[in-house]
């Protein structure tokens, strides 16, 4: 009898809590309905977004405003990209459960465990404890706020001017512009084209780790036809040609070679560029600044130091400008659009899926997005996708065992890593080092994707140079391996 009765009180309890689960779950918006309320607001930031990028702005608080508007629209578009793909990971971790977790009301993210072997997906989103109908009504909950809160912003935009750019496909402009440095590139603009508060020289320190892009900012700012029109000469430093030796005499060959570019037509103004590794003396900059202050003596001079140092902060006039590399979700953005160029992620969300692990593995490298992206997009299909995603699953697990670090983080610190090869032969190849040269300078005919594809026939013995990709924005660099 005493057993009748707890079954029945125990049954009784387990209905009671399904139908309160269930109809607190009714009561919610369905999930399909909030991806698309969410859908319906990052379509109305990228709406603005993509108009304030058209308008010639210079004020810097709205510049601010649109960067925190893009890592929102960023942000979102991550989110629900990882939620419309979260079904396609699903089958891939578990076909047998994948159905259960599709359909429970009180479904939770499904990824493996990131420390468990081959794969790293509940970091592609909210982690194990997070459920995805909160986090998906959380982020549309901000960026609704976010665009109600733009009402000035739309507004003071009219005032500024249109710029006029050909219509290009998102991948080619992604390919072939500077990518998540519209802020900064503004930053540094205002710095050089407004006039000086005093008459002493002008300089703006740019702070940054290795390859997060410092020169490839202040070469792209330096071609733009508004900075070569408002200096008569732009002189370049390159890291370990300004020594620190207190003395800095531009003249003859010395000058020549430093010289970038000459606007014979424009105010004699000047533009220094230095690069440096860590610190350079306040004795030195004087220098500088007075052998610049010879050659031309009228105001408006400036000075670009750009190092990984925090030591230079204190030399500029300004205060600094500080990089950092790409937010993950700003990453996933640019890597998508690389390898699915002109085709919908939305219609392939296995690969779409596999796509993101491999995104979240590069640690925000542009150089292996390229590289990895390309072949992705020249071959497109699931086979091939899984076979990269394996590879760099195994890629990741081989350095952590070996080395103890990420092989990305090694790559930034210019250590040796083992690429991987899809060739049978053999399964790893080492890269010593990696160099930069300028666009004119010869290149080797064998490339790393040559390398991992296993084309171009037999590879040399011993140590050999290859091309890593060619960088399609100023100063276009030619990456070796």
């Amino acid at each position: 009898m005493d057993i009748l009765v707890s079954a029945i009180v125990g049954d009784f309890i387990s209905r009671s809590a399904s139908f309160m689960i269930s109809k607190y779950f009714q009561q919610q918006p369905g999930l399909n309905k909030i991806q698309q309320r969410l859908q319906r607001v990052l379509l109305r930031i990228d709406i603005i977004a993509e108009e304030a990028e058209a308008r010639d702005i210079t004020n810097q608080g709205m510049l601010r405003q649109l960067k925190m508007l893009r890592q929102g629209m960023y942000r979102g578009r991550y989110v629900l990209d990882a939620s419309r793909f979260q079904a396609a990971l699903d089958e891939e971790v578990s076909p047998s459960s994948s159905a259960l977790c599709k359909y429970s009301p009180a479904k939770r993210l499904c990824f493996s465990r990131a420390g468990s072997g081959s794969s790293n997906r509940e970091a592609l989103l909210f982690g194990t404890n997070s459920n995805m109908r909160e986090e998906l009504q959380r982020m549309v909950d901000t960026l609704e706020e976010t665009v109600s809160g733009m009402k000035e912003f739309i507004f003071f935009l009219e005032s500024y001017p249109r710029i006029h750019r050909q219509p290009y496909g998102t991948y080619l402009v992604l390919d072939n512009c500077m990518f998540g440095r519209q802020t900064e590139r503004e930053r540094v603009l205002n710095f050089l084209l407004c006039p000086s508060a005093t008459s002493d020289l002008a300089v703006l320190p740019i702070i940054g780790p290795r390859r997060v892009g410092k020169s490839t900012l202040v070469e792209y700012i330096c071609r733009d036809e508004s900075v070569r029109d408002g200096f008569s000469m732009i002189m370049f430093f390159p890291e370990g040609s300004l020594k620190d030796e207190g003395v800095v005499d531009l003249k003859g060959n010395i000058m020549n070679s430093l010289v970038r570019h000459e606007n014979f037509a424009s105010q004699n103004r000047l533009l220094i560029i230095v690069e440096i590794a860590e610190g350079i003396s306040e004795e030195t900059l004087r220098s500088l600044k007075s052998s610049a202050t010879f050659i031309t003596p009228c105001s408006g001079c400036k000075i670009i130091i750009t190092s990984r140092s925090d030591r230079v902060v204190n030399l500029g006039t300004t205060e600094a400008l500080r990089l950092d590399y790409l937010s993950q979700e700003a990453y996933w953005h640019y890597f998508k659009s690389l390898a699915f160029g002109s085709r919908s992620p939305d219609e392939e969300p296995k690969l779409a899926s596999m796509a993101m692990e491999i995104a979240l593995e590069h640690k925000q490298c542009f150089a292996s997005a390229h590289i990895i992206a390309g072949m992705l997009r020249d071959n497109f299909n699931a086979q091939f996708w899984s076979t990269i995603l394996d590879c760099v699953r195994a890629f990741k697990q081989t350095h952590l065992l070996m080395f103890g670090q990420h092989p990305y983080l090694r790559m930034r610190e210019d250590a040796p890593v083992y690429g991987w090869r899809l060739a049978s032969s053999s399964k790893y190849f080492l890269v010593c080092n990696t160099c930069q040269l300028g666009s004119s300078e010869e290149v080797p005919k064998i490339s790393v994707q040559d390398i991992i594809l296993g084309h171009g026939g037999t590879l040399p013995r011993g140590q050999f140079e290859a091309l890593g990709w060619r960088s399609r924005i100023p100063p276009y660099y030619n990456y070796m391996d």
